[in-house]
């Protein structure tokens, strides 16, 4: 009996848990450098009014060879939450194959601009509605 009233009170307060993740919505995009697209770029999105983000999330997602991302928040794709955002842009260049401290680069691509890392000084912003929404490209120039 004690074993059945035990079980029934921790459904009861599973039940009426509260989910901490936001509700969160499709969000793509496009970052091109000069004109072509940027490979290996992560796009990060640094909410406007961090009141709503209950454990510091940041909403983030890595362009691929067309330039384009997908952000998640709390799992692949899921996107993010509805609102204002300023956006940072850096590229995070991968270690050598041997698994040294060497960075390796692509000689195809130029070196991405630092000035766009940073989203209190980036100059870039995303609004996310609540529905599926693709950003405008993120036009850079060197």
């Amino acid at each position: 009996m004690k074993r059945i009233a035990s079980l029934s009170l921790l459904l009861a307060v599973m039940g009426c848990s509260e989910s901490i993740n936001q509700t969160t919505y499709p969000v793509q995009g496009e970052v091109r450098l000069d004109g072509k697209p940027y490979k290996g770029v992560t796009v990060v999105f640094r909410p406007v009014d961090k009141t709503n983000f209950k454990r510091q999330e940041i909403p983030q997602g890595i362009t691929d060879e067309n330039g384009r991302y997908s952000i998640h928040t709390y799992s692949s794709k899921d996107g993010a939450p509805a609102g204002e955002y300023k956006v940072g842009l850096a590229f995070m260049q991968p270690l050598d194959d041997e698994g040294g401290d060497q960075v390796k680069r692509d000689a195809a691509q130029p070196a991405f601009p630092p000035k766009y890392a940073d989203p209190e000084t980036s100059g870039l912003k995303a609004t996310v509605e609540k529905k599926s929404s693709t950003i405008p490209t993120f036009e850079l120039t060197k």
